[in-house]
């Protein structure tokens, strides 16, 4: 048998559409393609990937597939449908219905109990049962195979119990990697969950406690975990994720036009009004033409935060040139990327976090609008970025006067400035597949190339990145 096979265990991969399969999926195939035989147990997104054969070159796929859930699915499809109906009330009634009826206390605890019941239901997450599958299924191949390495990638994080406990069958290392941090997304939560953090950290703690090594995607969680696991610091390394391919060229002109473009989705921090009303302010001008301005959403964007968009749009300047699309596909957003000038990447909110978009769009060509907190990560991230214009979100007359500047540079001038290809190198999704690689070759005895190795060792918490 091969002496350097590796066995990836990951709810998301090839084919799947989901960021998080990315970062596996290109670490599996840099693997492979430096003498490395990997096995991944994996859902595959549903598809029926026949067991043990090839599902990339050089990687053999260990199908799990996720098993159904007839009366939860019921009731989702249930609950779609009545609020269907709901949404085709006109208006005028919605509007005087949302004023006159606040929820009485029944409906309040009601909702508390639907609450607590579906956190129950999913604790630690909704894969339970896939999760007692892939772990089956993973001490299988590891035998099978005889693998010398256990990588699971998480989330949903019951792939890391998964992980945890088929090494220890196995005997052999397991690397932890979290692509979003576990417990710490519930730090500071109120107290009906307080219980459920308590029990989160329980998991957590003894995941970590079996790892030979821990990889993040971000310095803050590692430092978070370090600081919470003080005995394996030296185990915790940051390989952040990446942007996959080559830099694509810079726009040599605008054409003097200022064609901003989101593509993804509103959830829960990317609030695109502070840059809409910053839009008005900006159209207010007299010495700006709005013709030459184009603000484009693109995905699942309809509203923010129970605001719709186009209702806040009615009745102001704005309305002319931003457009709401919703979900297009892969092609249609690259073609929508090579036709503006400027990248908008909302990141507020997310201090555990860097949206995996912000390293495609380093790579874009285009210029970048980022919108977080002055002291999140992702601001960190691209501080001293040629191109890349960070904006707090609370300073409202910085982010007028950015879009003055682009304005002016991009339509007036003709011109812009994107990431420097030299700048951007760091970022790659190969430099993050080196730094595993390193990692991989710190806890097992993986025989791969000299080539594949990396000039650059494994980032710890608190390096400069």
């Amino acid at each position: 048998m091969n002496s350097s096979t590796v066995l990836i265990l990951t709810y998301h991969f090839y084919p799947s559409n989901e960021i998080g399969a990315r970062r596996v999926t290109a670490l599996a195939q840099y693997l492979a393609s430096h003498g490395a035989r990997v096995v991944v147990v994996s859902a595959f997104d549903g598809k029926q990937a026949p067991s043990c054969h090839e599902v990339l070159p050089g990687i053999i796929a260990v199908p799990v597939e996720a098993p159904g859930s007839p009366l939860l699915d019921a009731v989702v499809r249930l609950k779609r449908r009545v609020w269907r109906r709901r949404n085709v009330v006109p208006d005028d009634r919605a509007a005087a219905s949302s004023q006159s009826a606040a929820p009485g206390p029944l409906l309040r605890w009601a909702g508390k109990m639907r609450d607590l019941y579906f956190r129950v239901l999913y604790f630690p997450d909704g894969f339970k049962k896939w999760t007692w599958r892939a772990y089956k299924a993973a001490v299988h191949a590891g035998r099978v195979y005889e693998a010398k390495v256990i990588i699971a990638s998480a989330p949903p994080h019951g792939a890391l119990l998964a992980g945890a406990h088929a090494a220890r069958k196995l005997a052999i290392p397991f690397v932890a990697d979290f692509r979003d941090p576990w417990s710490d997304y519930l730090a500071g939560a109120h107290a009906e969950r307080r219980i459920e953090l308590r029990l989160l950290r329980a998991l957590e703690r003894w995941v970590v406690q079996r790892v030979a090594a821990v990889t993040t995607t971000t310095e803050v969680v590692a430092t978070l975990l370090q600081a919470r696991y003080r005995s394996l610091r030296a185990r915790v390394h940051v390989v952040r994720n990446g942007y996959d391919g080559n830099p694509a060229p810079s726009l040599a002109s605008t054409g003097h036009r200022l064609a901003i473009l989101f593509a993804g989705e509103l959830y829960v921090g990317r609030d695109p009004f502070p840059l809409l009303s910053a839009l008005e302010w900006l159209l207010a001008r007299t010495d700006v033409d709005a013709a030459r301005i184009e603000v484009t959403f693109m995905g699942r964007v309809q509203a923010y935060s129970g605001q719709p968009l186009d209702a806040w749009l009615q009745g102001k300047r704005c309305a002319a040139v931003v457009r709401i699309l919703p979900q297009q596909s892969a092609q249609a957003v690259a073609e929508a990327v090579s036709r503006s000038t400027v990248l908008l990447n909302l990141a507020q909110q997310q201090p555990l976090a860097v949206p995996a978009k912000t390293y495609e769009q380093l790579a874009s060509g285009r210029e970048i609008l980022l919108i977080c907190e002055d002291d999140c990560e992702t601001a960190r991230v691209v501080s001293g970025m040629r191109g890349v214009t960070q904006v707090d979100p609370s300073k409202v007359r910085a982010l007028t006067d950015v879009l003055l500047d682009l304005y002016t540079r991009h339509v007036v001038e003709g011109n812009l400035k994107a990431p420097a290809a030299e700048q951007v190198a760091r970022y790659s999704r190969t430099a993050a597949n080196k730094l595993f690689h390193e990692v991989l070759t710190l806890v097992a005895p993986l025989r791969l190339p000299e080539c594949a190795r990396g000039t650059q060792g494994p980032t710890a918490a608190g390096d400069i990145d």
